[in-house]
């Protein structure tokens, strides 16, 4: 009789014992999976706050001026669009009262890690003597300032020179005049200048940094347009900042 029971509890204690090991098994699976998932999240935000893209193409060949966009996204930030002659670039210019928001946000003003393309809260897109305009590249990603890598290319920018700005009053025409990656000198982020003269060597300055010649001369009273993003060049793979500048003057 005693034998009996003993041999029951053993096997209640067996089934008992596979029972939990089935559970742990397919619970550790579950887990390695749910790990897995979070260090893919994880990863994609790390990523994208690093080299950030557009969520899609705004503008991509529909002639909307920015009055329309701005009804259209219920958003007043939208003060530009800019596009690039010979090109399908033609992409909407957001600016706000500091250089953070939209480096998170999109622009219809959600908040979005892979940011928007923005002018410098400090320039004046009607009248500036200089205008910055900041976007994200990225080689995991198709982001609009991606395209802007192609100028490491002379024959690229020898047919893609000319950039246009349109405006809420005006539209602009400008000629690129130097194409660059800075790592270091961050003074082309300067908007103060004492006199005419410290203008013209500063914009002298960017035009010697170019990769390449590129037969412009420069003036005193020329404006200029920075298109600046980080660049994905393998050469400065090993900087912690290299931004891909692409310095033009206006001519119209």
């Amino acid at each position: 009789m005693r034998k009996k029971y003993f041999g029951k509890v053993v096997l209640l204690l067996i089934l008992f014992i596979l029972v939990i090991a089935t559970y742990g098994y397919f619970h550790l699976k579950d887990t390695s999976k749910e790990t897995s998932l979070d260090a893919l999240k994880e990863e994609f935000v790390q990523v994208n706050h690093s080299n950030s893209s557009q969520e899609e193409t705004l503008i991509d060949g529909e002639e909307e001026g920015i009055k329309l966009l701005q009804q259209k996204y219920n958003n007043p930030d939208i003060q530009g669009i800019l596009s690039i002659d010979n090109s399908d670039f033609r992409q909407p210019i957001v600016q706000t009262v500091d250089n953070e928001y939209y480096l998170t946000h999109n622009y219809k003003r959600e908040e979005y890690a892979l940011g928007a393309i923005y002018a410098d809260y400090r320039v004046n897109l009607e009248a500036g003597r200089k205008i910055l305009i900041f976007g994200h590249s990225s080689t995991k990603t198709d982001t609009p300032f991606n395209y802007l890598e192609n100028y490491y290319d002379q024959n690229f920018y020898e047919n893609h020179k000319y950039i246009t700005l349109e405006t809420q009053n005006n539209t602009y025409r400008y000629e690129i005049f130097s194409v660059y990656v800075e790592t270091s000198d961050f003074t082309y982020m300067n908007m103060n200048f004492d006199t005419q003269e410290d203008w013209y060597l500063h914009i002298l300055k960017l035009q010697k940094k170019s990769l390449y010649s590129i037969d412009i001369t420069l003036e005193k009273e020329d404006d200029i347009l920075i298109m600046q993003t980080c660049s994905n060049h393998p050469k400065y793979k090993n900087n912690s900042k290299k931004y891909l500048l692409i310095v033009s003057r206006r001519v119209k």
